[in-house]
């Protein structure tokens, strides 16, 4: 007798208890995948908006800062003092020091931020005055 694959009896053979189980179990193992990259992107993005917002506070800060070195060039006698600025406060302390020929203005300027009181940018400079007899 010959063995025929049609003749085996049902009992015998083996049936998943479900045909779409491995369906499902695929498409929840992707679905993890998925939403396990989306949490990793969404952190990623949210790193990404920080920084950006630190460079663009940092920015205002050197423009204000730059600003206020000029004015010190200009004329450094009267660049002593502090502003206030979209929640920036630019500090200039100016001091001088006297030779036979003219004077050495030497400015320390800082910025900080006024929500943390913590110093974002700070610059020194120097202006020579000579005086002319």
């Amino acid at each position: 007798m010959s063995f025929k694959p049609h003749m085996i009896h049902r009992s015998t053979q083996r049936q998943a208890t479900w045909p779409g189980m491995a369906v499902l179990v695929e498409a929840m193992v992707l679905m993890t995948v998925l939403l396990a990259s989306l949490a990793v992107i969404m952190q990623l993005f949210s790193a990404a908006t920080i920084r950006a917002q630190q460079g663009q506070r940092l920015a205002e800060a050197v423009a204000m800062a730059t600003d206020t070195a000029e004015g010190f060039a200009n004329d450094p006698a009267t660049a002593n003092g502090a502003t206030i600025r979209d929640g920036l406060l630019v500090q200039c302390q100016v001091s001088t020091k006297k030779s036979k020929v003219g004077t050495l203005y030497s400015a320390t300027i800082t910025v900080l931020d006024t929500r943390t009181v913590e110093p974002i940018y700070e610059l020194v400079t120097s202006h020579y005055d000579v005086e002319v007899s």
